[in-house]
């Protein structure tokens, strides 16, 4: 992320742009290293970073996990949407949300009503456990396969 060409809130400014990219990057950055990075001191950075998470705009630290490393070796990208009927719609979003293997899902505007991510050992597992339990959900389903990020 660059500052170059975005038009931000004015209560943040090029530093608190340089932060957020450098903890999109790495999540488990300290101060120290956010202050060496940045040319600044960690009182400074502590204080940004307080203030980023009080104005919402941080909302939680994460990590990225490499699924692969516990045997979770398929990723899959669904899109889908619902029938017309509410019922429908509610059953499709407690199957998002008691399934496990959704790691996100949102709602979106386009040719999609839910993009989910999705994370099980191999495709044959994928369709399935979580594919067919799922098509008869939906009046519409695309699943493309990640091959690399």
């Amino acid at each position: 992320m660059s500052s170059h060409g975005i038009k931000t809130d004015a209560s943040v400014d090029s530093l608190d742009l340089t932060i957020l990219d450098k903890l999109l990057a790495n999540s488990r950055i300290t101060f120290k290293e956010l202050a060496e990075a940045t040319h600044s001191d960690q009182r400074t950075i502590a204080s940004r970073y307080q203030r980023l998470v009080k104005l919402g705009i941080i909302q939680s630290v994460t990590v990225q996990i490499d699924w692969s490393k516990i045997g979770l070796k398929t990723i899959a990208i669904i899109g889908t949407t619902t029938p017309a009927g509410e019922a429908d719609r509610k059953k499709l979003l407690a199957f998002i949300e008691k399934e496990c293997r959704v790691l996100e899902a949102f709602s979106t505007i386009g040719s999609h009503e839910y993009v989910m991510r999705v994370v099980d050992r191999d495709i044959a597992v994928l369709r399935n456990e979580v594919i067919t339990p799922l098509e008869p959900l939906t009046s519409g389903l695309d699943t493309s396969v990640a091959v690399e990020r």
